[in-house]
């Protein structure tokens, strides 16, 4: 088990299964009492947002079953390598302001595009960091992830002629290493 697994086992007292991935199970009261609570209070917020500040009566109910399904459940966990967030964080945020830019310019002014498929091969990259590789893709200037096919995703973009490809690159580094290949049990 390498360093950040350890840490990251001793942080949370999660337990790794065969994967290398971590099941969340609390293991002293006071870990299970502080899941409990911040499960409440994410799904309260998610409730508050959701409900516009009504329906509490209703919005009680779903709080306590939500956290009685997520504690009930196996979740796995990814090993993240928590050194990497705030430059994932900084490209992500980045990443995101370009492409609220690029969309304003587009939809005020003239809209130049040359729309068109593309390919983009993969790394070995943990299957999770694929996923959210997958997932973020759509948020970056002019593209869209429709699917990965082994070590392939197919992309759509606004314009084949800029370089997305760079931007996908990157993410795809950042994401690989906020979220490390399982390593072998040993």
């Amino acid at each position: 088990m390498n360093r950040e697994a350890v840490i990251d086992e001793a942080a949370t007292g999660s337990e790794p299964t065969a994967k290398g991935e971590f099941v969340a199970r609390p293991g002293s009261r006071q870990q299970r009492l502080t899941t409990i609570l911040v499960l409440a209070v994410l799904y309260a917020g998610l409730w508050l947002l959701l409900s516009n500040n009504q329906g509490w009566a209703f919005g009680s109910v779903f709080v306590v079953l939500a956290v009685v399904c997520a504690l009930s459940a196996s979740l796995t966990l990814p090993q993240v390598r928590w050194r990497y967030v705030p430059g994932f964080l900084f490209f992500f945020l980045s990443r995101m302001l370009m492409g609220g830019i690029d969309v304003a310019r587009r939809t005020l002014g003239k809209s130049d595009v040359a729309p068109g498929w593309a390919e983009h091969p993969l790394s070995d990259s943990s299957a999770f960091a694929r996923l959210m590789l997958s997932a973020i893709t759509g948020l970056l200037p002019g593209t869209l992830a429709a699917r990965i096919d082994g070590d392939i995703m197919r992309v759509h973009t606004l314009d084949t002629r800029r370089d997305w490809q760079s931007d996908v690159a990157l993410l795809e580094t950042h994401l690989s290493r906020l979220f490390p290949p399982a390593q072998a049990p040993s």
